[in-house]
């Protein structure tokens, strides 16, 4: 997720700099100033088209996090002396993996449900995985199996609930 809000913001900064650079270049008119006008001009359009979809990937990123159903949170490697706190916190935050209603946040990979025809079609929870199946047509689907460890009890059957009640698919447990 931080990947994506570092990408939104440098984008918004390159709009911010070309347009100041543009209105100060219109506004003090240098030697050569309608040779430097269209270029500011282009670069700042260019910075403008990178930071719609950037600004677009942070916010279904944050509608992902926000209504999380499950959070997986990864591997952490040891060697022969303990990880650096700090390390570990910053693996967790890169590569962090939240299912939810609205879709799967892959670290900085986003797959969205209920846009652009795609759907959430299956979800199987394991002993040891979940698997999710999604796509615009039956005949056509996408799968994405994550490493989970199913939890018991309360906590699954509430997981269970808030698939039915919110997209209309009941999760199967296996085995």
């Amino acid at each position: 997720m931080k990947k994506l809000a570092l990408y939104a913001y440098c984008s918004l900064a390159g709009v911010v700099v070309f347009a100041a650079a543009s209105t100060v270049v219109f506004i003090l008119r240098p030697p050569y100033w309608s040779a430097y006008a269209p270029i500011l001009l282009a670069l700042g359009l260019s910075s403008l088209l990178y930071y719609a979809p950037a600004r677009k990937n942070l916010s279904s990123a944050q509608v992902i996090t926000d209504s999380a159903i499950i959070y997986i949170q990864p591997a952490i490697l040891r060697g022969q002396t303990e990880p650096d706190i700090e390390e570990a916190e910053k693996l967790r935050e890169d590569f962090g993996i939240y299912v939810s209603i609205f879709g799967i946040l892959l670290g900085d990979k986003i797959i969205m449900f209920n846009h652009n025809g795609i759907r959430l079609r299956k979800v199987e929870i394991g002993r040891d995985y979940i698997s999710i199946d999604y796509g615009a047509r039956d005949d056509a689907l996408q799968n994405v199996r994550l490493l989970y460890s199913r939890p018991g009890g309360n906590e699954l059957a509430d997981i269970i609930e808030k698939f039915r009640y919110e997209t209309g698919v009941v999760p199967v447990v296996a085995g």
